[in-house]
């Protein structure tokens, strides 16, 4: 470091202080967490953003990259949606934190999914798979009540059954105050009652979206279903400039070529 150089120029490498406010339950096995920074360096957390998270258990440390959902910076808050792995070693001890409980922090990683999206296409369609709910649903309440997008707006979620289904009540009430923005969940295992999408994204939203080949597609979660849906969106004539993602997991995966071609066939490339 030079001769005169402060040490907050390296705040962005540190582990950082910070205090559970809130830790609750949303849906079956995912949680909402919002932590308040306990130091003075800035945090300049949007939707899409990573971190890490560390915890001291039984004398050892344990620590994992999370997306930020939703961020304060005035306040010095941020949130993350994480879904509790039972056999995991981080998750089931990061859903027991109560309030005030400590946790470190270290790092500003990824672009904000609102630097990803292309100005130039005709609306922005999210695409998600369980927990990759948590950084799409900011995203859209940012742009949104930032008054920073009037395109049409849409969120597709897959979720295995309605149990799994979250956060059900800021989506709804987000669409409710935003004509241009509409949500809706896909359920791989729905129950005899359910009236809404069924199947996989790759089955249930390609027939929904009209004008594919003006949409900006933003897919966050399972790796196989990122892989799958940027081949048959390539193969459906979406420009690459217009698809972005994040990958949660699977990152290995690759695409079947017959599941990719019946994806392909869903969208309507003709509108």
């Amino acid at each position: 470091m030079r001769a005169g150089t402060s040490m907050t120029a390296d705040w962005k490498e540190l582990w950082r202080p910070a205090a559970v406010l809130a830790n609750r339950e949303f849906a079956r096995g995912s949680r909402w967490i919002t932590l308040r920074a306990g130091d003075e360096h800035p945090v300049p957390y949007e939707p899409g953003n990573v971190l890490a998270l560390r915890l001291g258990h039984a004398g050892a440390t344990m620590k994992h990259a999370y997306t930020v959902t939703w961020a304060d910076p005035a306040a010095r808050t941020f949130s993350i949606i994480y879904r509790v792995i039972p056999a995991g070693r981080m998750t089931p001890r990061l859903a027991a934190l109560g309030p005030d409980a400590p946790v470190e922090f270290s790092g500003v990683h990824h672009n904000p999914i609102r630097h990803e999206v292309n100005p130039g296409a005709r609306q922005v369609v999210g695409l998600a798979t369980g927990t990759g709910v948590g950084p799409l649903y900011g995203y859209f309440r940012y742009v949104l009540e930032g008054a920073l997008e009037r395109r049409p707006l849409a969120l597709f979620v897959g979720f295995r059954e309605e149990a799994d289904i979250g956060p059900r009540a800021e989506l709804d009430a987000l669409a409710a105050a935003h004509p241009n923005f509409t949500w809706a969940p896909t359920l791989s295992s729905p129950g005899p009652a359910w009236e809404g999408l069924r199947g996989r994204l790759g089955e249930s939203v390609p027939p929904l979206i009209e004008r594919p080949r003006e949409t900006h597609f933003h897919l966050v979660g399972n790796g196989a279903m990122l892989v799958e849906m940027e081949a048959a969106l390539a193969q459906a004539g979406v420009p690459e400039v217009f698809i972005s993602d994040e990958t949660y997991f699977n990152w290995e995966a690759e695409p079947a070529d017959d599941v990719v071609a019946r994806i392909t066939a869903r969208f309507r490339t003709d509108a």
